[in-house]
């Protein structure tokens, strides 16, 4: 399962991050591989979407979050 399948306040664990590019920026962030994610909001044309860890949040474009695969929680 990918983030960009997720719906609002749902939440997930990342499992990996399938884009060497994508996955420097993320861990530059402050969100790591096992770390829980929460899905905030979708965008009105769905795209972008904003999902928070901790203390952090994140836009991010579904292009992106399909790069990423989760485990629901």
């Amino acid at each position: 399962m990918t983030l960009d399948s997720l719906k609002e306040n749902e939440q997930a664990t990342i499992i990996a991050i399938n884009n060497d590019g994508l996955a420097l920026q993320l861990l530059s962030m402050g969100f790591i591989l096992g770390e829980k994610i929460k899905l905030e909001r979708i965008a009105p044309l769905n795209d972008p979407i904003i999902i928070s860890s901790g203390n952090n949040y994140i836009s991010i474009r579904k292009k992106d979050a399909q790069q990423i695969t989760i485990s629901k929680s």
